[in-house]
């Protein structure tokens, strides 16, 4: 794929999110064919809402890192997005229904990093861990913005942040090395009723392991993590879609619990 390709595919994908879409597949002339492609339209679109939409990317997200959501997208590997500084909420938060096409919550363990971790591609759960500062409980906003998203094509839904529409974040955990993060248990409640629950351990065997993986991802693709930042490791329960106005709370023992509110 071109430049210039990357480019138009990247300005179709933001102008679908700013008119509210939905979006469908890409021209060929700009069809994203491969992964490696989708993270080139990726890198574009972040240029282009850094630009127009005065926001950076504050952090990132990892889809598709526990086998609920594999199946459930019929995708068999991680997937990075970024996540704008304008879309991170901390604590409980209240936002419009009407601002996404078809809203949906996840259950996330999210980490905030210390330092920077330095490029290279043979990082390990423990290699990242000495650069977390944080963990936190999260909900992750995604947003299904496609006419179908099994026909769009994997790689331009990592072209589009993968689902990705922003984060409501917990209080952060800063002794979180006194916890086993792969035996946290946590789950979702939509409007008071409690949905599957499961362990850390969903996400690749160790939450730790989904950082490890985007700090290697990220090597590859010309950068790196940095102190500051905030990642999404991957909800370890089926996203939990919100067709009406709502209450989605998301709790993990020895997290804690944040709620986001869609009126």
């Amino acid at each position: 794929m071109t430049p210039e390709a990357a480019a138009a595919a990247a300005q179709m994908i933001a102008e679908a999110r700013w008119t509210g879409g939905p979006l469908g597949p890409l021209p060929e002339a700009c069809y994203p064919a491969t992964v490696a492609d989708g993270y080139m339209v990726q890198a574009a679109l972040h240029d282009i809402m850094a630009k127009n939409v005065m926001s950076a990317c504050a952090g990132y997200k990892i889809g598709c890192t526990t086998e609920v959501m594999q199946d459930y997208l019929g995708i068999d590997h991680p997937c990075a997005g970024g996540i704008l500084g304008t879309n991170i909420h901390q604590g409980d938060t209240t936002l419009a229904h009407a601002d996404y096409c078809k809203v949906g919550a996840e259950c996330e363990i999210v980490v905030k990093l210390s330092s920077d971790i330095p490029a290279g591609t043979n990082h390990t759960s423990d290699s990242v861990a000495d650069h977390v500062g944080a963990v936190m409980v999260g909900i992750e906003i995604v947003d299904n913005r496609y006419t179908d998203f099994a026909t769009v094509g994997a790689a331009t839904l990592i072209g589009d942040d993968f689902f990705g529409a922003g984060c409501v974040l917990g209080e952060p955990v800063t002794d979180w090395r006194s916890l086993d993060l792969a035996e946290l248990e946590g789950g979702l409640t939509i409007n008071g009723e409690a949905k599957e629950r499961a362990i850390g351990a969903a996400i690749m065997g160790d939450p730790l392991e989904a950082l490890a993986w985007l700090a290697s991802h990220k090597t590859m693709t010309g950068g790196t993590l940095k102190a500051g930042e905030i990642v999404m490791l991957g909800s370890i329960v089926q996203c939990q879609w919100m067709d009406a106005p709502g209450e989605a709370a998301a709790e993990i023992s020895g997290l804690g619990a944040v709620t986001l509110t869609l009126n």
